[in-house]
């Protein structure tokens, strides 16, 4: 039977620490709980008459018993504490968290003879968390859809045109093939064409397929940023034309690798382009051009600038421009989440972004990548 022997330096403790927020309990080496405080019982919702004397590993769930009783069993006089954070789940079956810090009480030879542990209740902020993580999940499956609104366009009309190439050749097959006098030599180069135009309807659709992957961070991988560029170009050319807007394209030669995924470049840059064509919609211009550079005359660094000569931005939007869901357009025809992936991009690639108004009019966004490596330095 166990029988607590409270002397009055220990009604004094508990008169210290029963009105406390934080819960207070101490155990014995063997886990029975020796005092607990107000806090700790409303916490469990238990009364400390059941408390004490039970153990203290009851009140941890079976999953994760084990681990925590052996992180206390490993205090010692060289490591007198520990942090915990054990679920519970409450009689009203919800899940709690709570932050214990453990110390060790030891005697003189330096064994444990009893723990004290100070904790508080995380349950709110565990709970902030989760949602928090919930919504940079779903801003990266919105900012997917950004980026492939961006793209669609282009890719739809990429595809046409094989498939266009590819109704012209049967046609002239088929024509062939009906006449009897028709050189095989021919036959043999359209069927050829035919097989390029679907490897190339193939490439489109592979390349589709990489921007649809969910896992799109950037790892160790390194990319050539003109090719990024290039490829990006090509995905939204459809768009520039329908827009009848002029790329000035200029790439250094030679420039050295960046690290990061080509395929999050590619997204970079339609952004980037995008949002330059938006801003050229808003005004009446008699030529509409849009300048990107490939610069590798920083040392151990790669510029990218993508300019435009729309109406540029007011001063204040500055520090705002790259906030998620920013926009300056219209309710409901941008999500305004165009610059913020390129300022994600930029940041995971270990880069910087920033936007100045040009001195001839319209705006140019400067991107600074490393070299992978520290090329150049």
């Amino acid at each position: 039977m166990y029988i607590e022997t409270m002397t009055s330096a220990d009604s004094i403790y508990q008169a210290v620490v029963e009105h406390q927020t934080e819960l207070i309990r101490r155990f014995r080496p063997d886990g029975k709980l020796t005092f607990v405080n107000g806090a700790f019982c409303r916490f469990y919702g238990m009364e400390s008459e059941a408390l004490l004397g039970s153990n203290f590993r009851d009140l941890l769930d079976p999953e994760e018993c084990d681990s925590i009783v052996e992180q206390v069993l490993s205090i010692s006089p060289e490591k007198p504490e520990i942090v915990t954070e054990p679920r519970y789940v409450d009689a009203d079956g919800r899940l709690r968290f709570v932050q214990y810090v453990t110390r060790g009480i030891f005697d003189e030879f330096g064994n444990v003879v009893e723990y004290q542990s100070v904790g508080r209740d995380i349950t709110a902020q565990r709970e902030a968390e989760t949602t928090l993580a919930e919504a940079r999940m779903a801003m990266e499956k919105a900012s997917r859809v950004t980026t492939l609104a961006v793209i669609g366009g282009g890719i739809a009309h990429e595809i046409n045109q094989p498939l266009n190439a590819l109704r012209i050749l049967t046609a002239s097959a088929q024509l062939l093939a009906e006449r009897a006098d028709s050189p095989g030599e021919d036959l043999a180069r359209i069927l050829r064409d035919i097989a390029a135009q679907v490897d190339r309807a193939d490439a489109i659709v592979n390349h589709l397929r990489e921007h649809l992957r969910q896992n799109q961070k950037v790892d160790s991988k390194t990319c050539d940023l003109g090719d990024a560029v290039r490829s990006a170009l090509s995905l939204v050319g459809a768009q520039l034309a329908a827009r009848d807007i002029g790329v000035d394209l200029h790439i250094d030669a030679d420039l050295p690798p960046v690290n990061g995924s080509c395929i999050r470049f590619e997204e970079l840059v339609a952004n980037l382009v995008a949002n330059a064509m938006q801003a050229m919609d808003e005004v009446k211009l008699d030529q509409k051009e849009i300048r990107v550079e490939v610069l590798g005359t920083t040392p151990g660094s790669v510029e990218l600038t993508v300019a435009d000569n729309g109406p540029g931005f007011a001063r204040e939007m500055t520090a705002k421009m790259f906030e998620p869901f920013f926009s300056t357009k219209s309710s409901g025809t941008s999500m305004g989440l165009g610059l913020s992936i390129v300022e994600t991009i930029v940041q995971a690639a270990g880069g910087s972004v920033t936007a100045i108004n040009r001195p001839e009019g319209g705006a140019l966004i400067e991107v600074l990548l490393p070299a992978a490596g520290g090329a150049g330095e």
